[in-house]
Order: C-alpha cells, then sequence, then structure tokens
C-alpha cells in the first residue's frame, strides 16, 4: 500500500477537475451545507485558513442573497478546484434583479452583500436575467495549508 500527501495527490490533478455540484433549499438553514463544502474545497485546493474563511463567508453572502431575495425553491453551488484557485458559482432560477441597484438599502437590512464578496474573493461575474441569476466567484490562494 502507497500513501500519498495531499500536495502529491494535488500535483497528479488534471487542470479538468469535475466540478462538485450542490442543490439545496432556498431556506437559511440550510446555508450551513454550502459552507461545509467550500471549507472542504478549500482544503482539497491546499488553501489556508485565512482562504478558506473567506470563500465560506463569501458562499454565506451569495447564498443568503438567494434566500432573501430569489424567491426559489432550491438553488445550486458549484464548486471547482483550479491549480491555486477555487470557483464557486451560485445559480438560482428566481426573477433575476438589475444590477445597477442594490435589493435593499445598505444597512437597512443588508445590501452589502455583492460588496462584501467582491472584498473576500479575486473575480466576480453576476449575470442577471429574468430567467435566473449566476454568481461566479474565484478566490486565489494567498497561503498555503
Amino acid at each position: 500500500m502507497t500513501y500519498e500527501t495531499m500536495k502529491e495527490q494535488q500535483g497528479k490533478r488534471s487542470e479538468n477537475v469535475e466540478p462538485i455540484v450542490l442543490e439545496i433549499p432556498s431556506s437559511a438553514e440550510y446555508i450551513l451545507l454550502g459552507r461545509l463544502v467550500v471549507s472542504c474545497v478549500g482544503q482539497l485546493a491546499g488553501f489556508g485558513p485565512e482562504d478558506v474563511y473567506d470563500l465560506k463567508l463569501a458562499v454565506t453572502e451569495a447564498a443568503t442573497n438567494v434566500v432573501r431575495h430569489a424567491e426559489v425553491g432550491s438553488f445550486q453551488i458549484e464548486y471547482r478546484v483550479l491549480p491555486g484557485a477555487v470557483q464557486v458559482t451560485v445559480t438560482d432560477a428566481g426573477g433575476g434583479f438589475d444590477l445597477g441597484e442594490p435589493a435593499g438599502k445598505p444597512g437597512e437590512h443588508g445590501g452589502f452583500g455583492l460588496t462584501v464578496i467582491r472584498g473576500l474573493v479575486d473575480e466576480v461575474v453576476v449575470d442577471s436575467t429574468s430567467d435566473g441569476t449566476r454568481l461566479k466567484m474565484l478566490r486565489r490562494a494567498t497561503s498555503e495549508a
């Protein structure tokens, strides 16, 4: 039997790693599942504790936005481990929103979600139409586990 460290296994991965896809009910008590999975994905990517924490917070913000605003029964979170990075995509089939106007007034009932996410990850792409919203986040590792 052979033993390999996580770093050795990561070195053997191809760049076309299959994503992990989680479909969860649109309810606040299920957001924890999204946090748990992103924590594991961050560890698989070799992220240090600070990077994992930032990813968990970004996923929490994105999922909370869906639960509060999308009015859907469930939504998807897709996690992808990339070389030196993690990509997370949160997708819902709600009615979308105007990217120029926040869903609420900042400070009143939130309203800072996208601003917080942009401060936690390296890249954010939001695509919102009447068919739903897709938020793609990319976080590059800044520290090693």
